[in-house]
């Protein structure tokens, strides 16, 4: 790959759903992976930005269970335990090419792409049929999109952004597949570096109320534009926010890659946050312990270092059994279930997880394992 198109992500995104990940800090150590967006380095000698994701760096150290919670048996596999949360997705379209998924357009329809390793000038959007079993292909987009930058999914479009020179443009395609057309574009946030290149920073994306939403992923505050085009505004209030999931904004906690300060876009509302706590919208995350942001629910979590809160609904966890086995879990607060990912095994590496805001997946054999809430959208 040319030097000038290799290109660092920092942090992610669905709104209508726009997503991002609560994720612990320490998140690296455990061997989970989080996907990353947002700033992207453009090297003063570069014709134009392009976006190209690196390469996923996982670290897997030897667990610890001095001080560790102990279970009487790790959780059951994932498929027994939670059936309904897991969908399989093949991880090649037909002609062989590799798919990657992102996000559910709706409860049986899975968003992914289609790219080339490293630069692609040409990638492609795909949806895949759980019921069917079926792809079919969206379109073709006529500049390169990083697996990072999620797109984002409602009133019956899929947005996404891209560079154009210095500009971003937002684009849209029918949930049905068509050709991308923009929706809005102006320029976008830079640091100026003439020794090293110039960082170029990206969006968060939403869509909701007739509206598509966005947010800088450097200086915040949320902006919209009609899904059909028109002159973009900003949202009064959301100075310094981000956009988080549909129809939420907030602020950036300093100890976490999570939401603080919420304000729901469609009502106004702002619901309090608990001290010493990661929170989605409904559930926060402190110590081994997951709460109700109201306090009215407190759940004593079957495992260890709980890492991610996904879908405002799953967690996941480590576990160490009185044999002294060791796994990686899911706890799904919504039916108190917790359902085994694998078995660790210090003899050889384990899986891959990608944590996004609302799903998680990792490859088994030809398919994707992706966990998801199935009753939303």
């Amino acid at each position: 790959m040319p030097p000038e198109l290799l290109r660092r992500m920092t942090v992610p995104p669905q709104a209508g759903r726009r997503r991002r990940g609560l994720v612990l800090a320490g998140v690296a150590a455990t061997g989970l992976v989080i996907g990353v967006t947002a700033v992207v380095v453009e090297r003063a000698s570069g014709p134009e930005p392009a976006v190209t994701p690196q390469p996923a760096v996982t670290v897997r150290p030897t667990p610890r269970i001095e001080g560790s919670r102990v279970v009487e048996e790790v959780a059951p596999p994932l498929e027994q335990a939670l059936p309904a949360v897991v969908a399989e997705v093949p991880r090649k379209v037909p002609g062989g090419r590799a798919f990657t998924p992102k996000l559910f357009i709706d409860a049986r329809t899975m968003l992914g792409y289609v790219s080339k390793q490293g630069y692609d000038p040409a990638p492609e959007l795909w949806a895949y049929r759980l019921d069917l079993r079926t792809f079919r292909r969206l379109a073709t987009l006529d500049s390169p999109i990083a697996p990072v930058n999620s797109p984002a999914v409602g009133e019956g479009v899929i947005a996404w952004f891209k560079y154009v020179k210095r500009d971003i443009h937002i684009m849209t395609i029918p949930v049905t597949g068509g050709t991308p057309r923009t929706v809005v574009s102006f320029p976008a946030e830079r640091d100026v570096d003439k020794v090293n290149g110039d960082s170029i920073h990206g969006v968060d994306l939403a869509i909701g109320d007739g509206k598509i939403f966005w947010s800088s992923t450097k200086s915040g505050g949320v902006h919209q534009v009609p899904v059909r085009g028109g002159e973009p505004s900003s949202v009064p209030g959301t100075e310094k926010l981000r956009l988080f999931r549909w129809p939420w904004a907030g602020r950036a906690n300093d100890r976490w890659v999570g939401m603080r300060e919420l304000l729901n876009l469609s009502t106004g509302a702002r619901p309090d946050d608990p001290p010493q706590a990661l929170c989605d919208v409904t559930w926060c995350l402190t110590g081994n312990r997951a709460i109700r942001r109201d306090g009215s629910r407190v759940v004593d979590l079957p495992g260890n270092h709980p890492r991610s809160l996904v879908a405002d609904r799953f967690v996941t966890i480590s576990q160490v059994d009185k044999q002294g086995r060791k796994a990686e879990a899911v706890f799904d607060l919504e039916t108190s279930r917790a359902g085994r990912l694998w078995i660790t095994d210090l003899r050889k590496a384990s899986p891959t997880l990608y944590v996004g805001t609302d799903t998680l997946h990792f490859k088994r054999g030809a398919n994707w394992l992706v966990i998801h809430d199935s009753t939303a959208g």
